[in-house]
């Protein structure tokens, strides 16, 4: 997210085209949730996220998650050259 961010949201649904039981969006959706609560999103209405752009919060998390994922993305990256 940019700081001249006026308005973001999320919405799960198929990246691919798949059609997915009720049960498995439902799970699929739980999982986005999760992830996208860790990024400062929250639930809006009917699935949809959104954050507080104007805060320091989301900036602050994102900048966490980055830095958590470089190290299993380093050694994903590492054992694929191999």
């Amino acid at each position: 997210m940019s700081k001249d961010c006026v308005a973001v949201s999320c919405e799960p649904g198929s990246a691919d085209g798949r059609d997915l039981t009720e049960a498995r969006h439902r799970e699929a959706a739980a999982k986005l949730a999760d992830t996208w609560s860790r990024l400062g999103f929250k639930p809006f209405a009917d699935g949809v996220h959104i954050p507080d752009c104007h805060l320091q919060r989301p900036h602050d998390l994102l900048a966490e998650r980055q830095r958590e994922s470089k190290e299993p993305c380093r050694a994903w990256r590492d054992h694929h050259r191999s």
